[in-house]
């Protein structure tokens, strides 16, 4: 059975790891098991950067990520398999010019897309790979008209001929300069192709976004897209609140979703999400109390409505001080799934929650103060890099 990719992309070594060099071990309760992870950072990985990475069954994974030689950058790519990382050609965008955020998603051990953006200021135009063994093929992707700095950087693949991206793009016309808007395309297995996606705008008298031309005007902040199949998928993020939009086979619209009720809308996000089915998501992350301070938020998805968790009581020490927001979520299955609180916060260790599939309680990842990600595998077997 193929691993879907939905939580490798992010979980299994993430956008945001640079290093991968400590074990880590998750305390699970009295009588903790320690899961460790047999994956290692890729040599070439080794002063760079791990983009993003995806695996299927095995596992096979590959990365993506960038490395330097003095002031010239490049990417380079690499694939897991057999216990042992081995060197792959880099994507066809050597980032001589520039240097994109690119991610990854695997259908099979020999099949990946990849996305992303060229990091080429000005215009920032759209990436798109397809790696076929050890080839990579460049593909067009279709633009707004007039569009600048678009990026497709969530990506999700269910098969070699359908994935789903979503992105943004500032509109760079009158009214609208620096304004950001989602996007989102479809691969059908010979290219990809615009789809509907609601993009929320904050609106003034006369001029759309904002009260005065020009400036910053985003939209929404998808930080999370999980698919369960070609007509099912959930993105989560931050939009005044808690966002989430849901893709029924043809396009997006939003889904509401309740903020934390004793705080201001505003003081509510949502950083990862994952869904197991078309009746069972989770929404991760946090809700303010207090300037930098913070508490976990879970939002559950029955196939009807979101709803928030009631979650166990903190511990003694989150009680009071800064606390902790989720941001990373995984499942093995609809009754095991881990979320990992953000290690940015002054904790001892990094903590979480782990579902059982009656319950959530409180865990704690020790051994690094770096990113972890997480990948889970089997009941009570998490996989944690660092």
């Amino acid at each position: 059975m193929k691993r879907q990719t939905r939580s490798a992309i992010c979980f299994l070594i993430g956008a945001f790891v640079c290093t991968m060099s400590s074990t880590l071990s998750l305390s699970v309760g009295p009588a903790a098991a320690v899961s460790s992870i047999a994956l290692r950072e890729p040599p070439l990985a080794l002063g760079g950067l791990i983009n993003s990475s995806s695996c299927v069954t095995g596992p096979v994974c590959v990365s993506i990520g960038w490395n330097h030689h003095g002031n010239a950058g490049y990417y380079w790519a690499a694939r897991w398999r057999d216990q042992q990382w081995s060197k792959l050609p880099a994507p066809p965008n050597d980032g001589s010019a520039g240097i994109g955020n690119l991610v990854i998603s695997c259908a099979t051990t020999t099949w990946c897309m990849s996305t992303g953006s060229t990091g080429i200021s000005p215009g920032n135009h759209p990436l798109a790979d397809e790696l076929i063994g050890l080839t990579w093929k460049s593909l067009s992707v279709p633009t707004p008209k007039g569009s600048t700095d678009f990026s497709l950087n969530k990506l999700d693949c269910r098969t070699t001929t359908w994935c789903i991206a979503t992105g943004s793009y500032v509109a760079n016309k009158p009214d609208y300069i620096d304004a950001t808007f989602l996007i989102s395309e479809v691969w059908n297995g010979s290219k990809w192709h615009m789809v509907s996606i609601y993009s929320p705008r904050t609106y003034a008298q006369q001029i759309d976004p904002g009260m005065t031309p020009g400036g910053d005007h985003p939209t929404a902040s998808p930080q999370q897209l999980s698919c369960v199949s070609k007509t099912f998928c959930v993105i989560t993020g931050f939009w005044n609140g808690v966002f989430v939009e849901q893709w029924n086979g043809r396009r997006w619209s939003e889904e509401t979703a309740p903020n934390y009720a004793w705080r201001p809308p505003g003081d509510s996000e949502f950083s990862g999400g994952t869904c197991v089915s078309t009746t069972n998501c989770l929404g991760t992350g946090g809700y303010a109390v207090s300037n930098g301070a913070w508490r976990p938020l879970i939002e559950r998805w029955n196939g009807q409505t979101w709803k928030i968790v009631v979650l166990p009581k903190l511990p003694t020490r989150f009680r009071h001080g800064v606390g902790f927001r989720l941001t990373q979520v995984d499942c093995a299955s609809a009754k095991f799934c881990v979320a990992l609180g953000d290690p940015r916060f002054a904790n001892t260790g990094v903590n979480g929650l782990k579902w059982n599939g009656r319950t959530w309680s409180y865990v704690t990842v020790a051994g690094s103060r770096a990113t972890p990600v997480i990948l889970c595998w089997s009941k009570a077997n998490c996989e944690l890099i660092d």
